[in-house]
């Protein structure tokens, strides 16, 4: 599907909702008062799922008078929910990294729609969602590995292909909606190890639960089934297997296989049991999730080969072991309100702490990354004039382990004739971020880091010593659906 065509899509879903239009108008010489498809989101904590759990959202009502406000009311009344969105990405490291003062652009367009099967074909609890992904404009996606290290470098996308199928799935709810079963193309981070922090861009520990535990970055689908089940409006416990491809860059979601990417298929089972709340049914909110992870693809050892030597040094074939486990543990508590805790405020000035650890129990993983974590405070709505904003500072942890450390040290010798860079397994990083509310359907989210430690992690044969550092960067995310009037959040 390319751009014209994604165009005609957009005005059939425009044409399909006209008939709408009628009983819209005859509300409004009756006087009533009328609201957005999206302006209220009445979804509790545990339902916000998909692919826009990675963008923070803007929680701001919609006001009325939107161009397409009636098209959206007819498609919601036939059951179409349009889900379009553009998300433009800019990163730049003027001191940190291998190579420095280079930057990465990215414009990221989301198009698709979720099919409510019971005003559709009659099937009470089933749900069809589609999402596919355009990446039109890049710039520089070799941007990571010029910076190298784990906390800066990896979470910079890599992006190669323009079209991608993100989102194309069934899913039923049973059991008075307390079971959900969903299958098809999906990317598991969608519904799993969902970030606590206040610009889920930074936190999602890439380098583990992306890489290692085999979930793939948000843009690539996988087939994979889930299971769900609410024990209350704040208990989720859920189950789910994703098939998971490592040439994932050159994947587009289309393959019944691995296509023609070169990689190699493997499975991620995930099991997780989360607790969340938010401000509409909790004065001091709390969210917590504990996830464990089992990828059954055979490990590359970062340093040993077949014949126990240094892959450093050696062109024999890397030592190779079955499997990898780990674990992905977040919380986020808000602990001071400047209300003091008056009911029914939706936005107070509020700060919370969050954190999260994502572990991988094996030394011979191949991704070579033992741990990662973060510890925050997020100030939520310090301005009444802006209740929607919020600001964050941010410290970031990565751990290589042993093999990996080594692998580097004598990579780096080799690369260089005989450097002097001796990486530790320590790598840091300290953030300050932010999420400006523009309106009801424009968040633009800035964000500074300072690194330590800084690594060649990404690009280990470069020869170059990592510098620490300062990177920055800016998001922004537009729900067009919202700001044309024509869907918003489930």
């Amino acid at each position: 599907m390319n751009y014209v065509h994604a165009k005609v899509l957009a005005a059939s879903l425009l044409l399909t909702a006209a008939s709408g239009g009628q009983a819209i108008e005859l509300a409004r010489e009756q006087g009533e008062r009328l609201q957005l498809p999206s302006s209220i989101d009445n979804s509790l904590p545990n339902e916000r799922q998909g692919p826009r759990v990675l963008s923070p959202e803007p929680r701001k009502p919609a006001t009325p008078g939107r161009p397409f406000e009636e098209q959206g009311r007819g498609l919601a009344d036939h059951g179409i929910s349009p889900k379009l969105d553009m998300t433009q990405i800019y990163l730049r490291n003027p001191s940190t990294g291998l190579d420095t003062g280079n930057h990465e652009s990215l414009t990221l367009f989301g198009i698709g729609a979720d099919f409510d099967m019971q005003k559709l074909a009659g099937i009470d609890g089933g749900v069809v969602h589609f999402q596919q992904l355009y990446v039109p404009w890049t710039s520089n996606i070799a941007y990571g590995g010029q910076v190298g290290g784990v906390t800066v470098g990896k979470p910079a996308p890599y992006i190669p292909k323009v079209s991608h199928l993100t989102l194309f799935t069934y899913e039923q709810r049973l059991l008075e909606d307390r079971l959900t079963l969903e299958a098809g193309k999906s990317n598991a981070g969608n519904y799993f190890a969902l970030p606590m922090c206040n610009l889920p861009f930074g936190c999602v520990s890439p380098a583990i639960l992306q890489d290692t535990a085999g979930i793939n970055p948000p843009p690539y689908a996988n087939w994979g089934l889930r299971g769900a089940y609410d024990f209350s409006p704040r208990w989720r416990a859920q189950l789910g297997a994703w098939r998971s491809n490592n040439a994932y860059p050159f994947t587009n979601g289309w393959e019944r296989r691995e296509g023609d990417s070169g990689g190699t298929l493997s499975t991620a089972y995930l099991a997780n049991l989360a607790y969340r709340t938010d401000f509409s049914i909790s004065t001091y909110p709390t969210s917590f999730e504990l996830m464990g992870f089992y990828n059954n693809r055979r490990q590359k050892d970062p340093y040993y080969t077949v014949d126990g030597t240094s892959r450093a040094t050696s062109q024999a074939e890397a030592a190779t072991h079955d499997g990898v486990r780990g674990f992905y543990l977040g919380a986020k508590q808000t602990f001071w309100r400047l209300d003091g805790g008056r009911a029914g405020e939706r936005n107070p000035t509020a700060l919370s702490v969050h954190g999260s650890l994502s572990h991988v129990f094996e030394d011979t993983t191949e991704t070579g990354v033992r741990n990662q974590g973060d510890l925050g405070l997020i100030l939520s709505g310090p301005f009444r004039s802006r209740p929607f904003d919020s600001y964050s500072v941010k410290a970031s942890w990565a751990q290589l382990t042993d093999r990996q450390q080594g692998f580097l040290e004598e990579t780096h010798a080799v690369s260089s004739g005989g450097g002097d860079y001796r990486p530790g397994r320590d790598e840091y990083a300290i953030s300050l971020d932010a999420n400006f509310v523009l309106n009801d359907s424009i968040v633009l989210s800035p964000f500074v880091t300072r690194t330590f430690g800084a690594s060649s992690w990404l690009n280990p044969r470069t020869g170059e010593n990592p510098r620490d550092g300062y990177a920055f960067g800016v998001l922004l995310h537009v729900q067009l659906d919202q700001l044309l009037g024509l869907s918003g959040l489930r």
